[in-house]
């Protein structure tokens, strides 16, 4: 009958990171992320002489990592703490390929090199296992982390083709749901 009760718990639908019991006090993966690219799209609007010239530290990918590392450790300190950290990384790979049919084939302009790269970087694939020889438990923590990882270098190839003109805006409500 304990069975039955657990299998029915991980079949039910889940809200976004209601999964994840951990941490009460800590913004989830769909407040952070809506918000620190907010604050991307204020700034790119706030350069001077958008459109013409972007420098170079007008791109910061890092709050999804920062995002993401949120999410990892509300599922750490969550009582259901394996089951949290698979869904996160499913949920991530989801966004990631959403993210990736947003990107256009190439930008014009100085920023077409670097985007270029950085979308050669998001589409490609990884050379190894990164998690190889680890235990279990932390095997299903890296797996989040990378997918955390190729999720950001998405984010930063539509922030350069942002910047570039070549990318409208995104819905990030959707595009930050780990349910």
């Amino acid at each position: 009958m304990k069975w039955i009760a657990v299998l029915l718990a991980m079949a039910s639908p889940a809200g976004a990171q209601e999964w994840a019991d951990g941490a009460p006090d800590i913004p989830r993966f769909e407040q952070c992320l809506p918000e620190q690219m907010a604050l991307f799209e204020e700034r790119m609007f706030g350069l001077p002489g958008y459109g013409v010239t972007v420098p170079m530290d007008a791109f910061n990918v890092h709050l999804v990592q920062h995002c993401g590392y949120l999410a990892m450790g509300i599922c750490e300190v969550s009582s259901n703490g394996m089951a949290c950290q698979r869904r996160l990384r499913e949920a991530f790979e989801r966004r990631t390929d959403e993210m990736l049919a947003l990107l256009p084939w190439d930008v014009a302009g100085e920023l077409s090199p670097l985007y270029e790269q950085v979308y050669q970087l998001a589409v490609g694939t990884n050379a190894g296992d990164d998690c190889a020889g680890e235990s279990y438990r932390r095997q299903l923590w890296c797996a989040s982390f990378m997918q955390v990882l190729k999720f950001e270098e998405a984010v930063w190839a539509w922030q350069i083709a942002r910047l570039a003109g070549a990318a409208g805006p995104v819905d990030w409500d959707a595009l930050s749901r780990v349910e």
